[in-house]
């Protein structure tokens, strides 16, 4: 087997040497794919699409994928054995879960091998911006549903989703594609991107209303303005310490849902549940309708903005994936920071990682490749922020 994949390997080496384009150029047609298929299904378009059309749709990106991990990427055997029985597991469980994103998430995850960061960052960020555009044309022209709603019954001011699922999807993507266009300049804006940055984040609460997301937005501005003290704070900080305070913040996500099962008239956390737009009784009904189940279940959510909705993706991870997902997922915030953190070049994705990770104990876009770029640089090419930027 060794002898056979090793020769396989030289052959593959050889074509990338010959053609050495292939294989990103592979992967990131699939991952533009895959970015339009989860975001049809996060909009109003998703109505005009059959199901066996999303599955291709998402389908052939994977495979795409698959077939850049197993012949070009040069992995031994035993690697491609994890990989094969990790795919398994993950089908497994979305199976029953109903819901593949974290499945197809993972392909992409894994094929990102030694492709360059800003092709990628490129690609999230063009596919998001082209197809919002064509998606608020559709809503605002009638084609598609213009979502549209009010923070509450007496309230005067609506919010709009532009053919996004819901006004908050929208807002989200707006943080998304602001995080990764600060990733993409290294975290080193000029005063005309600035003003730019502040534009954009009026536009989206303006038309949306979130205060999640222009909370993270304004966070966001923060470590842009303060980036030099953040890279000097961060060489004192060990990758343990920030470990440590994800998983506090996750059990404190858990911990808070739990005690407003428990205490629902309780001031302090009707005033949070308050402030989350009632997520805290969403999570509620979870403790008190669904137990945990250690594989995994299906839960019905019929969302709209007024049905039940399973919103954190923390609870999502745990009561629709079980407990080994969850595990999984702990693995893998603690192998990005791993690899963000040693070297300090690479802070800007982890800057972007930590304005994620607290938007997932209360969104549920984590999970979902086009909006959360971030797992997606885990192997890839990151020689981008090992070069000095150019500024003119």
């Amino acid at each position: 087997m060794d002898s056979i994949l090793t020769n396989w390997a030289t052959k593959a080496r050889k074509f990338k040497e010959t053609h050495p384009n292939v294989a990103s150029a592979l992967y990131l047609i699939a991952l533009s794919i895959f970015i339009v298929a989860n975001m049809i299904k996060n909009s109003q378009m998703f109505p005009f699409f059959s199901q066996g059309f999303i599955f291709i749709l998402e389908l052939i990106p994977a495979l795409m994928v698959t077939a850049k991990i197993v012949f070009l990427d040069e992995h031994n055997w035993q690697k491609l054995v994890i990989f094969f029985l990790m795919e398994f597991y993950l089908y497994m469980s979305s199976y029953i879960a109903a819901s593949v994103d974290v499945f197809y998430f993972s392909f992409f995850i894994i094929g990102a091998k030694d492709v360059k960061a800003e092709q990628i960052l490129k690609v999230f960020m063009l596919t998001n911006i082209a197809f919002m555009i064509v998606a608020a044309i559709l809503a605002l022209s009638g084609v598609i549903w213009n979502y549209s709603t009010t923070r509450s019954l007496y309230s005067p001011v609506y919010r709009y989703a532009l053919g996004m699922a819901y006004p908050s999807d929208y807002a989200a993507r707006g943080l998304a594609l602001l995080l990764a266009y600060a990733v993409l300049k290294k975290f080193k804006l000029r005063l005309p991107e600035y003003i730019s940055f502040i534009a954009v984040i009026f536009w989206f609460y303006l038309i949306t209303g979130t205060r999640v997301d222009l909370l993270l937005s304004l966070l966001l501005i923060v470590f842009l303005v303060a980036y030099p003290k953040i890279k000097q704070l961060f060489k004192k900080i060990s990758i343990k310490s920030i470990n440590i305070t994800m998983l506090v913040y996750m059990f404190l996500v858990y911990l808070i849902g739990f005690l407003f099962t428990c205490f629902p008239s309780n001031k302090i956390l009707n005033l949070i549940n308050s402030a989350l737009s009632g997520r805290l009784s969403h999570e509620q009904t979870l403790f008190q309708h669904f137990p945990i189940s250690f594989t995994g279940r299906y839960i019905y959510q019929p969302g709209g903005g007024a049905g039940f909705f399973i919103d954190a993706s923390f609870f999502r991870i745990l009561w629709m994936y079980g407990i080994p997902m969850l595990l999984i997922s702990i693995v893998l915030f603690f192998m990005l920071n791993n690899r963000f953190l040693k070297n300090p070049n690479y802070l800007p994705i982890e800057l972007a990682f930590i304005i994620i990770f607290i938007s997932a104990g209360i969104d549920q876009h984590y999970l979902d490749a086009s909006f959360n770029f971030v797992p997606l640089l885990l192997f890839a090419n990151l020689g981008m922020f090992n070069r000095k930027q150019n500024r003119k």
